[in-house]
C-alpha cells in the first residue's frame, strides 16, 4: 500500500497543459464546494432578519373583520 502512494506522489511531478477554461472551472467548483460546506458546518446562530410580525397583509387573525363587511353587503 505504502508502494502505492509513493509511486502515485511520485507521479505527480510530471507537468502537463490544461486549458483555461479548465482551470476557471476547476477553481468556481472548488469555490462552490467551500461555500457549501461552509454552510454545511458553521453551528447555527439565531440572527432575525426581519421584525417577526406575522402579518404579512393576510388578515391572519382579524376575520372578524372580514364578516362583518360580508353581512353589510348583503
Amino acid at each position: 500500500m505504502i508502494t502505492k502512494i509513493k509511486n502515485f506522489w511520485a507521479s505527480l511531478d510530471g507537468t502537463t497543459i490544461i486549458s483555461k477554461r479548465e482551470l476557471f472551472l476547476e477553481i468556481v467548483a472548488v469555490a462552490l464546494t467551500g461555500l457549501v460546506l461552509g454552510m454545511l458546518l458553521t453551528p447555527k446562530k439565531t440572527t432575525t432578519i426581519g421584525s417577526n410580525n406575522s402579518g404579512n397583509g393576510c388578515n391572519c387573525g382579524n376575520t372578524g373583520l372580514v364578516d362583518t363587511d360580508e353581512e353589510a353587503e348583503v
